[in-house]
């Protein structure tokens, strides 16, 4: 837009972009198209008055914007409104619904299902987009060297099988860090799969400032929290219950509530990370059900960060986690179990993709 007068008046405008030919028109504003994302383009302006006296050349700069990872993959899709039947599993692609994100404040778009749009290349390897939190930042969980379809057994997908803690014997093993007697920390002990998982980082990511620099500060989710009607204790003889329990279906399977909110105490600030119980029932999973059709499914047994319970009978004691087990379904098991590990990493929401269209084949790729 520009402001121009005149005693003869002003009767043209022209306008010119580059080394373009000036068009001519007959208002103060004109709209290039066309251009590029991400470039810097130099403005003329001239104007004529009614007598055919030119004014002065005006020359501006302007900078396109350009789009960030998370505008181009909202921009190709279209958000599902209400929420979806959590108490069954999501067998077909559903595509992608919107939560109220309790850790980032504001919306959350997450994946759900046999979705086919969701695949991304980074760090030499692919992944898939669990969601894009709520300050914009895109949360992907490891899919391997190479990408896998929908219902396909990728062993490759999993960084190896471990523990997610040595010993079982105390109920405040299933905290991805601990100390003995307590509830919750975000300190202490590591747990042996926190351990593996940043060493997995380290060696792949953090060596690397290209990848590193895109790789966001997550926030992480071990809700310690008991579940209603138990109460926390150590090492006790009657078992309890955490506040997953509730959510998941495992106490009732027609009460399915997974949240994307997360007690303070239980909330880490990490470059690297693993699933949540809440997450894998919102991608499509369903406690003690198969399901080999959404994108989660990968063939093999692997963690959550998501503690389930405190076991004891006459038999047999000790902490347990959820897990994914190998037919998809959500279950749960002793800590000290060797299941496989898949990192889950946040990308900047600054981070912006060369191409692809988020399918196998073609898949988003960080720029």
């Amino acid at each position: 837009s520009v402001t121009a007068t005149d005693n003869e008046g002003v009767t043209e405008y022209w306008y010119q972009i580059n080394s373009n030919t000036p068009v001519k028109g007959t208002t103060n504003t004109y709209k290039f198209t066309g251009l590029t994302a991400g470039t810097t383009y130099i403005i003329k302006v001239y104007v004529k008055d009614a007598a055919g006296n030119q004014s002065d050349t005006t020359t501006k700069s302007a900078t396109t914007n350009k789009p960030t990872a998370s505008d181009i993959i909202l921009g190709n899709i279209t958000v599902n409104t209400g929420t979806p039947d959590f108490s069954q599993a999501a067998t077909t692609n559903e595509g992608v619904y919107k939560a109220v994100d309790g850790v980032y404040g504001g919306y959350s778009y997450y994946w759900r299902g046999s979705v086919t749009n969701n695949y991304v290349k980074f760090a030499g390897k692919c992944w898939r987009i669990i969601r894009i939190n709520g300050d914009g930042t895109i949360r992907l969980i490891y899919g391997g060297t190479a990408c896998f379809a929908n219902g396909e057994y990728a062993p490759n997908s999993l960084v190896e099988s471990r523990m997610y803690n040595s010993g079982r014997e105390r109920s405040e093993y299933v905290g991805y860090t601990y100390t003995t007697g307590s509830q919750r920390t975000t300190s202490g002990a590591e747990s042996i799969l926190k351990t593996q998982n940043e060493a997995w980082y380290n060696n792949n990511i953090g060596n690397n400032t290209t990848y590193s620099s895109k790789i966001a500060d997550g926030r992480y989710c071990n809700d310690r929290n008991v579940a209603s009607g138990y109460s926390w204790s150590s090492q006790p003889s009657n078992a309890f219950y955490y506040a997953g329990y509730d959510r998941s279906g495992a106490k009732n399977s027609l009460s399915v509530n997974p949240t994307l909110g997360c007690p303070s105490g239980d909330t880490y600030t990490l470059k690297v990370g693993t699933i949540t119980m809440d997450e894998v029932i919102m991608a499509g999973a369903k406690w003690n059900t198969p399901n080999n059709s959404y994108y989660l499914y990968n063939g093999n047994y692997y963690w959550t960060m998501s503690p389930y319970n405190w076991w004891a009978d006459s038999s047999s004691r000790g902490a347990n986690m959820f897990y994914v087990y190998a037919n998809g379904a959500l279950s749960a098991n002793f800590v000290n179990l060797s299941f496989g590990l898949r990192p889950v990493i946040n990308l900047r929401s600054d981070v912006a993709f060369s191409s692809g269209n988020g399918t196998q084949t073609n898949p988003y790729v960080v720029a």
